[in-house]
């Protein structure tokens, strides 16, 4: 099952707290929202600097009705207190929720909502690229995983790009090539790496490769290997090349 599937069987059943790991948490909210099909109810987004804001109309409306201004609901545990008082079906994402869990009272306050969510279908969808729940939120939380774009989703981000870019769409062994180089980026730094390495002559996939490196090569211990060796250049290793060769 797909992420978008898992999180509408959730919903369906009331799972009222959720946890997704994701490497890109505003295109996640974005397609949990699109699930949602304009039925899901009001969408609320919350994150420590901006506090609580509506993500649709009934969003909006539902955090009027809380009578509270959003640049007051920035601490977590007060926010997650005016939550309860959310109209059924709602859903609340948090975003970066890895940087606050533990904090003092955060799981408390996450853990009040369980049984109050779980009577009407409202849901608390907590965010974070990795995240591990605390002893007592650990029985009550489903984990989902937001798995990075595939291919088509790559292809349709350097399309995107191009149009943008005001180029006409790639040729066949372009989108692939590029697809290749940006294999294993979440949305947002494929869609920058390929904004940032077009021409006026198309698409450098010379520049768009080191990007792809100097992405990689910003998380601690992960680098890319630069040397100029090749396949042909390993000895003693007879066995093995000719397995890998199959």
């Amino acid at each position: 099952m797909t992420l978008t599937e898992q999180f509408r069987a959730a919903r369906r059943v009331s799972t009222p707290l959720i946890a997704i790991r994701t490497p890109d948490p505003a295109a996640t909210i974005a397609g949990l929202m699109a699930s949602l099909n304009g039925g899901g109810g009001a969408v609320l987004r919350w994150n420590i600097v901006s506090g609580l804001q509506g993500a649709n109309e009934a969003g909006r409306d539902a955090l009027a009705a809380l009578n509270v201004e959003p640049s007051l609901t920035t601490n977590p545990v007060d926010a997650l207190g005016l939550c309860a008082g959310l109209p059924a079906r709602a859903l609340v994402c948090c975003e970066n929720f890895h940087r606050i869990i533990g904090e003092q009272g955060v799981s408390q306050a996450v853990w009040n909502l369980r049984d109050r969510y779980k009577q009407d279908q409202r849901t608390l969808v907590m965010l974070a690229p990795e995240i591990t729940m605390p002893a007592e939120l650990a029985q009550d939380v489903l984990m989902l995983d937001e798995a990075l774009p595939d291919n088509a989703a790559l292809a349709a981000i350097v399309a995107e790009t191009y149009t943008a870019a005001g180029l006409e769409a790639p040729d066949a062994e372009t989108s692939i090539k590029a697809v290749d180089a940006l294999c294993g980026l979440a949305a947002f730094p494929a869609e920058q790496a390929t904004a940032m390495s077009l021409t006026r002559d198309g698409l450098d996939m010379g520049a768009l490769w080191e990007r792809k490196r100097q992405m990689i090569e910003a998380t601690p211990g992960l680098s890319v290997w630069r040397g100029g060796e090749t396949f042909d250049g390993i000895g003693g290793c007879a066995n093995a090349k000719t397995f890998m060769s199959r």
